[in-house]
């Protein structure tokens, strides 16, 4: 067995367990005197059958708007908010980086703004941007950016001065030295932040979902819709539904990176 077998195995078993577990004590009473009481209340936390149930409900036409219009709702947004968030991020940490008077100049104020805390921003931004798919967008973006815009930053100021010496001596010019050293470089630093920065995005797109209703639509609608009903079963399903597209997201990002990385050592030797 290959060590990948090994560890899809190990997974696949504590899937199974956490589950099994789960379903289990969801229906054993915790004092056999006391109907009702168990010692995890289905109430709260549901069980993995009943949520099973209510997806494929979901999941049907029986519904006006159906788990995979939320899903793709919230996976549009999230993507979006994501590549604007790291396009903007990735060129403003390169600029910023390379020239040591801009980043003096900028300072205080990416400081500045960087330090509100994002819930603080949702009610300006949805006041400005309203409730649908731009409001979202914006929200990602101002936790992406940052995450991106440090990272690159940091990796734009690290760059070996022996390969920018190098490549000068060989008759390169500035703008053939940042395609050719800074910026390969700096995609190091720059994709060590992208796995946070897709979960960062999702989280920032379903508190959109919060505020925006049915309007904003999404998985976040389908939680707030939950719990004005009390209904556990559903807020699970949302919430399963939300760790599958971060672990989808996630391992895409994870392939391209070894593509596009793939003069580095550990991607040559396929580890």
């Amino acid at each position: 067995m290959t060590e990948r077998a090994r560890v899809l195995a190990w997974r696949l078993a504590i899937l199974a367990v956490l589950l099994g577990s789960w379903e289990w004590l969801t229906g054993v009473p915790a004092v056999s005197k006391l109907p009702g009481l168990y010692w995890l209340d289905p109430f709260f936390v549901s069980r993995p059958s009943t949520i099973v149930q209510r997806f494929v409900y979901l999941a049907s036409g029986r519904v006006r708007l159906s788990i995979w219009a939320m899903a793709l709702s919230t996976v549009q947004s999230t993507l979006w908010g994501f590549l604007v968030g790291v396009s903007t991020g990735f060129v403003a940490g390169l600029v910023l980086g390379r020239n040591g008077r801009l980043a003096r100049i900028f300072e205080p104020y990416i400081i500045a703004f960087n330090s509100l805390p994002r819930i603080a921003l949702v009610p300006l931004i949805t006041m400005i941007f309203g409730f649908g798919l731009l409001a979202k967008v914006v929200l990602a973006w101002t936790i992406v950016f940052f995450i991106v815009f440090f990272n690159t930053f940091q990796g734009a100021r690290t760059v070996d001065p022996d390969l920018v010496h190098a490549a000068r001596f060989l008759g390169a010019s500035e703008r053939q030295i940042m395609r050719t050293v800074v910026v390969p470089w700096a995609l190091a630093w720059t994709f060590a932040s992208l796995t946070p920065s897709i979960s960062f995005a999702l989280i920032g797109v379903v508190v959109g979902e919060f505020l925006g209703g049915e309007s904003g639509g999404g998985l976040g609608y389908l939680i707030i819709q939950s719990l004005g009903t009390l209904n556990a079963a559903d807020m699970m399903v949302a919430l399963v539904a939300l760790g599958v597209i971060g672990i989808v997201m996630a391992l895409g990002i994870k392939q391209v990176e070894a593509r596009l990385l793939r003069w580095r050592p550990e991607y040559r030797k396929g580890t």
